[in-house]
């Protein structure tokens, strides 16, 4: 470790302290949670080894009344920490066995058989950005990535019982395909996680605390029995891209370019099956879960705010010590791996419309090399004589031959490649006494 990396881990350490002082405070951390925010639940897995030692394996965290659960500070999605984390988040958000609930995940092994154990009836969809990576490892064909995105295509241009909507549950309100979700946040809270853990735990809870806040306040004008502004900007989006053709008297045909779909406004369906998955639809018979007061309702309970560490309550419990270090190969990554399919945007400012002004006159429409007040030198043009060319603007060669600088159009051809030939002929002999040099031994050969 180099001087200036050490005199860095030595200023964090003063500013925020030691790892061995921050695991040393979770116990009272999570007391701290608990007087602050009662019904909150903070749970902490600690491994005892051989020599009597307690090492730090686990954080689970849910505040009461948002009942937003997360992992802090997991290690290894194994199946022993899956199991926990889903345990702990079917008892605080009271899922029995999972039905009627959702889950997105991107295909980790560890996760997927603790769901299978834990909320057996549950919806467990997977990202479609993580399949199609692991499906590259098999079959690495562009064409073959082409045939796996087509049924999402599908669901996207609605059409029925062909994509991958076909096997979705119905009444979820939820069509989602990506775990985009999770991936912003991880995004707001990549800084975070490059810190010790009460500071990264921290961190994590401000900017929940006012996100909810502010959140609040965003919804606070919305009507209570209408749809929230972003889903009446969708329907609205809807309506102009599609034709309805009366059927009946409840029943209709919307028609869009070469696709058409029937709908029942009495039943609620379509034969898309948009509207069973996600609840919407562009009559305005929008399901109860876009309204404004179930958006209120969902931002009704806050964080509460917590004292510094100096008044933390003590405990009892015995301290954990840092998780022990398991060094893996190559340098930590830090940032979220991307797929080779994802394509980094590019950045390309254009200066279409903008004003260039001279940095000499300060004037708008040219810069410094077309500036009227620069003086620039006068170049003299060559005297053309009765020959054509005056013969101060020929030069010799070192082969004996004339090269022309100056001449009319047409006047002088043979003078100017011989010159060009005489020229290319003394750089590869200045190459060849260049490499004579470098090759020639202690006796001279």
């Amino acid at each position: 470790m180099g001087q200036c990396r050490r005199e860095k881990k030595y200023a964090i350490e003063l500013i925020e302290g030691t790892l061995v002082e921050h695991y040393a405070k979770l116990w009272s951390y999570g007391e701290e949670i608990r007087r602050s925010n009662p019904g909150s639940t903070v749970k902490i897995d600690v491994n005892s080894m051989p020599d009597g030692k307690n090492y730090f394996s686990n954080f689970y965290l849910c505040f009461d009344g948002l009942k937003q659960g997360w992992r802090g500070s997991c290690r290894r999605r194994t199946k022993k920490i899956g199991n926990g984390f889903c345990k702990n988040l079917r008892d605080d958000l009271q899922l029995d066995n999972g039905f009627g609930i959702t889950l997105m995940s991107n295909q980790h092994n560890g996760l997927l058989e603790a769901v299978k154990e834990i909320l057996p009836t549950v919806e467990h969809r997977q990202c479609a950005r993580h399949i199609v990576a692991n499906f590259r490892k098999r079959f690495s064909g562009v064409h073959y990535e082409t045939m796996f995105w087509k049924p999402l295509l599908i669901l996207w241009k609605q059409t029925p019982n062909l994509g991958v909507e076909h096997f979705f549950q119905e009444g979820k309100m939820c069509d989602a395909v990506e775990n985009r979700l999770s991936e912003s946040f991880n995004s707001v809270i990549r800084d975070a996680r490059k810190k010790p853990i009460i500071t990264m735990l921290e961190e994590i809870r401000l900017y929940v605390m006012e996100r909810i806040y502010n959140l609040k306040i965003k919804g606070s004008s919305w009507p209570d029995y209408k749809p929230c502004p972003p889903i009446t900007l969708l329907l609205n989006q809807l309506k102009k891209s599609s034709k309805v053709l009366p059927s009946g008297l409840n029943q209709f045909e919307t028609r869009n370019l070469a696709e058409s779909y029937a709908v029942d406004l009495d039943k609620k369906t379509c034969s898309c099956r948009v509207w069973q998955l996600n609840g919407r639809d562009v009559g305005g018979y929008v399901d109860t879960m876009f309204y404004g007061s179930v958006y209120k309702n969902t931002y009704k309970y806050l964080i509460q705010g917590m004292n510094d560490n100096n008044m933390w309550p003590p405990t009892d419990f015995i301290q954990p010590l840092p998780p022990m270090k398991k060094r893996m190969s190559g340098r930590p990554k830090v940032n979220r791996r991307r797929d080779a399919s994802e394509k980094l945007p590019r950045h390309n400012v254009s200066k279409e419309g903008k004003k260039i002004s001279c940095s000499v006159c300060k004037n708008v429409g040219h810069n410094k090399v077309t500036c009227p007040q620069v003086e620039r030198p006068q170049v003299q043009k060559p005297e053309v004589g009765a020959g054509g060319v005056n013969e101060n603007d020929v030069d010799v060669g070192s082969c004996g031959t004339k090269s022309v600088h100056e001449g009319k159009k047409g006047e002088g051809a043979e003078g100017i490649g011989a010159g060009r030939r005489c020229k290319r002929k003394k750089s590869e002999r200045i190459i060849k006494m260049k490499l004579a040099k470098r090759v020639k031994g202690k006796d001279g050969k």
